[in-house]
């Protein structure tokens, strides 16, 4: 049996990066020249989630590159810092706790795909024994897949033919809307669609209005996440959209996931491919809306044979999340996956595929823990002075004190702010895992090590 463990090196920002494979492979690497301030591409000011990488330029598909060119990419999010932890208190397992891919592999197991998640997980649904993950306690912006949470608060307090009238301030949320109308009424079953459809942040706030309010609801998600044993997760906004301080994890979203998938209303509104959303009548215009449909943006439902949910999400910090489910002979696998630059469903297809091909060649490294079954995560344990290592010379680039940069405060100023457990249904099936990894031996007894590599899926 080995273990394979990769940690996650820094980004490149000034030279063509695996993000550029595709276009830096048209010339060695030697030839990619260093971003030069002045040069004779000046270069781009770029918004606060991008960098500037070089990207070859290229005057028609047969010719060769003739120069590089400075090009402003979205580039993956730092996660947040936050206090150390005793790897045997972490939530799920102790091999949780690394950085990096991890994975316990049987002799044969083929390399897990090449992924550009920040961070994943992938776990049985049934069983919750996970099987492969990557930094799956980093704390990362969750964007949309937020809403699952939301959801699994509010499904079960919130009656489906309830009447929510729509407020200036859910009209106005910022991002993604269904398009209510203020003073028109909106079934609860039609707001809960939109949010798990569209991605509406209009529904979602008309939602939290009706659970009792924006704080309310807030509350109630955190108190949720706390009895899910999801301690990396702080909610606030029920939408998901990025706030200062807000953060979960891989691990936590599929914690949310898998309980909403015990929900059977929660399953119906996310396999759903088309709603229809109401209309209604304009205060100001008076001008009238007839119903209309609402898609499913969930693209892995069309395309990969299987799937069953769950939630995609973005925001230009987080960049992209997805919480995905699928079931193939009977077996059901989740995927978390946070701080992707791409929206692609192609690299969760590859890991689900490697899953289900491989689930019963590895060893789980940790399980998805039931409600109440896990305490928050403590303190390393103090280590001797006479064992303690010799301080290494002080680094000349500090470590972020945060993850990405927190969005402006003006980022929300257009939104007016207001805003028991489940019985678990049996999802049949069972696990699988994904990942790139370099694979090294496990130290007997040890259950535990690793090995280093960090690449972009484009």
């Amino acid at each position: 049996m080995t273990l394979g463990y990769a940690a996650q090196p820094a980004t490149a920002l000034t030279a063509p990066s695996a993000a550029s494979a595709a276009s830096a492979d048209m010339l060695p690497a030697a030839a990619a020249p260093a971003l030069v301030p002045g040069a004779a591409h000046p270069t781009p000011s770029c918004q606060e989630w991008q960098t500037v990488t070089l990207v070859p330029k290229v005057p028609s598909a047969s010719a060769s590159p003739t120069s590089w060119v400075p090009w402003c990419h979205n580039a993956p999010p730092t996660p947040f810092t936050h206090a150390a932890r005793d790897p045997d208190t972490v939530v799920g397992g102790p091999l949780l706790a690394h950085t990096g891919v991890i994975v316990q592999a049987g002799p044969g197991v083929p390399g897990l795909p090449e992924v550009g998640d920040v961070s994943y997980l992938i776990a049985d649904l049934d069983t919750g024994e996970i099987l492969a993950a990557k930094s799956p306690h980093a704390w990362l912006r969750p964007a949309s897949t937020l809403k699952t949470l939301t959801a699994l608060t509010l499904i079960p307090r919130l009656d489906p033919k309830q009447v929510v009238v729509a407020t200036d301030g859910q009209v106005a949320a910022n991002g993604t809307r269904a398009g209510m109308i203020a003073g028109n009424p909106y079934p609860v079953r039609s707001l809960f669609e939109a949010m798990l459809m569209l991605s509406a942040n209009d529904a979602a706030y008309g939602l939290a209005d009706a659970g009792g309010g924006y704080d309310k609801t807030l509350a109630l998600m955190n108190a949720k996440a706390r009895q899910l044993c999801a301690f990396d997760t702080v909610a606030l906004d029920p939408s998901g959209l990025d706030e200062p301080g807000q953060h979960s994890s891989a691990y936590d979203l599929a914690l949310f996931g898998r309980a909403a998938m015990a929900l059977r209303d929660f399953r119906k509104y996310i396999t759903m491919r088309d709603a229809v959303f109401p209309g209604g009548t304009s205060k100001r215009t008076k001008q009238t809306y007839k119903p209309f449909h609402i898609p499913n943006i969930n693209r892995l439902l069309v395309n990969y044979p299987g799937a069953i949910g769950i939630k995609p999400g973005r925001t230009n910090h987080a960049q992209h999340t997805f919480i995905g489910a699928a079931t193939r002979k009977g077996r059901s696998l989740i995927v978390t996956q946070m701080g992707s630059t791409t929206g692609s469903w192609k690299p969760t297809a590859a890991l689900l595929d490697w899953g289900f091909a491989n689930a019963d060649r590895v060893t789980p490294i940790g399980r998805l823990v039931g409600p109440g079954e896990a305490s928050p995560p403590k303190a390393p344990r103090e280590v001797p002075a006479a064992i303690q290592p010799t301080a290494p010379a002080a680094s000349a680039v500090a470590a972020p004190a945060s993850g990405t940069p927190r969005p402006t405060a003006s980022a929300h100023a257009a939104a007016t702010r207001r805003v028991a457990l489940d019985r678990p249904f049996p999802i049949p099936g069972r696990g699988a895992i994904a990942g790139a990894v370099v694979v090294i031996s496990l130290l007997a007894g040890a259950g535990t090590w690793l090995a280093r590599r960090r690449r972009h899926d484009n």
